[in-house]
């Protein structure tokens, strides 16, 4: 393979330059940059890797088109005024002082490994991989923004993240329902790796849309008691009519009082929403069923004075008594979420204002759920139970009983295709079926046609509580289903 090498001169500006199959080195610790001029296309082929020791410069009006590895050991800055691809390859940034990546950049594979860091200079596409290996990426003002079908590797921790704790975000686009981790953290004083899990459950989902996420390590004005010193900020752009499941991580040092009172909460926009209890093992928060982002972090969840709104997802409720409590309103399940009280449940929920029941609230016969208005709460608050696992195969009382007269469905709850079927003589021409979802909108209508038996599914929907309505004739009945 051939090489170049440039010992003898303090500098390179390209006028027009093509690799082919070509190692471009800098040996000489004496170099300056190397610049490509405008009207300039410098290309790499995919067999080719160029190495460079010094600054990569594009001028405005210049071109890299990466097709192999661009290899760097100082900065790349690119001087033209909009986003720019500069390849299909893969570039690595390596060196062993800070680097920067400046300018407006579309990448398609960014690979950092520099314990020292690399800031992002501008706001940069990444389209296939960002491997994280040694060292920190710092957003500062820019945005980094990953396709619909990048991936993150590398093992992110606190040695090898993305810092974003200024004004920039880390984006994530989403052309459809999936989950995605934010390999993010912060860098003050020490670095703390906080993650932010970010689960689409369904939506509808623009071209370019993205969900995004930065970070500040300190605490909320307004949280006391039990808290943490740590809140992120996420937001989204062309993702509507979304349920999304967020999960936050935290480290020990962010935790002020008792880590077993501390709540998931949405602080922005106003007021103060609860969520659910944190999980002092994984040292995570999460809040389920989300149909909008804003500013979360963790607080006093079960303290004396409840929180003005609190929201109780995906709990089983099997002992008791139990007690949930809110100044202002309670928001049970809903949007793809389920509260489900059995046979042996327990439990009291009190509101000073109102309590608001979505579907996805299940009361089975024998259960005891008593909903009150009253300014006298809780005492103690008792943390509802966690979900309770369900065997494949077996039906929960209360749901998927019933004696209808001409049709039953099963398995219920299912992990997604279900089975209905007609009972006595009623006629498969004269049936009507339809699926309402967890927020009331049909999502199926269909006549049976010809089988006694229909396969349904509900694969592609998120989990929680379904309504089958069934018509024959002058008759129609309604059954539940639970999707897992």
């Amino acid at each position: 393979m051939k090489k170049i090498h440039y010992n003898s001169i303090k500098g390179i500006c390209l006028s027009g330059f093509f690799m082919s199959a070509t190692v471009f080195s800098s040996l000489n610790p004496a170099f300056s940059q190397m610049t490509v001029l405008s009207g300039t296309t410098v290309k790499i082929l995919a067999t080719s890797t160029l190495y460079s020791a010094e600054n990569v410069v594009l001028n405005s009006g210049g071109t890299l088109d990466v097709g192999g590895t661009l290899v760097l050991k100082k900065d790349l800055l690119n001087g033209n005024p909009s986003l720019n691809s500069i390849g299909n390859g893969g570039v690595l940034f390596s060196g062993a002082i800070p680097q920067t990546l400046g300018g407006s950049n579309i990448i398609q594979d960014l690979t950092v490994n520099n314990a020292t860091g690399l800031t992002v200079g501008g706001n940069t596409h990444v389209n296939g991989v960002l491997t994280l290996t040694s060292g920190l990426v710092t957003l500062g003002s820019s945005n980094l923004k990953l396709g619909s079908t990048a991936t993150v590797a590398g093992g992110p921790a606190a040695a090898n993240m993305v810092v974003a704790t200024g004004a920039g975000e880390l984006r994530k686009e989403y052309a459809a329902a999936g989950s995605f981790i934010f390999p993010v953290g912060d860098a003050t004083g020490t670095a703390e790796y906080s993650p932010v899990t970010l689960a689409f459950n369904s939506g509808t989902f623009g071209v370019g849309s993205y969900a995004a996420v930065n970070l500040t390590d300190a605490q909320y004005p307004g949280t006391a008691t039990s808290y943490l010193t740590r809140y992120w900020n996420v937001s989204q752009s062309g993702i509507t009519g979304f349920s999304c499941n967020s999960t936050f991580g935290y480290v020990n040092v962010d935790v002020v009082g008792t880590e077993s009172d501390i709540f998931c909460f949405r602080v922005n926009p106003l007021p103060f929403t609860a969520y659910n209890v944190a999980n002092t093992g994984a040292n995570t928060i999460n809040a389920l069923g989300l149909s909008s982002f804003g500013t979360f972090t963790g607080n006093l969840g079960d303290g004396t004075v409840p929180p003005a709104i609190r929201s109780l997802q995906d709990k089983t409720i099997s002992i008791g008594p139990e007690c949930a409590d809110a100044t202002q309103t309670l928001l049970i399940a809903g949007n793809g979420t389920f509260y489900h009280v059995t046979s042996t449940g327990n439990v009291k929920h009190i509101a000073g204002t109102n309590i608001l029941y979505y579907p996805g609230s299940i009361v089975d016969p024998g259960g005891y759920l008593h909903g009150y208005i009253s300014t006298i709460f809780c005492n103690p608050y008792i943390h509802p139970a966690a979900s309770a696992p369900v065997v494949a195969g077996l039906e929960e009382p209360g749901i998927g009983n019933h004696d209808n007269s001409f049709f039953r469905i099963y398995p219920n709850p299912t992990p997604g295709k279900f089975t209905l079927e007609l009972k006595g003589d009623v006629t498969p021409l004269q049936v009507h079926v339809e699926i309402f979802g967890v927020l009331g909108d049909r999502i199926l209508s269909k006549d049976m046609q010809i089988d006694r038996k229909q396969e349904f599914s509900l694969a592609e929907k998120p989990t929680g509580v379904y309504v089958v309505h069934v018509t024959s004739g002058l008759t129609s009945e309604t059954e539940k289903i639970i999707k897992r």
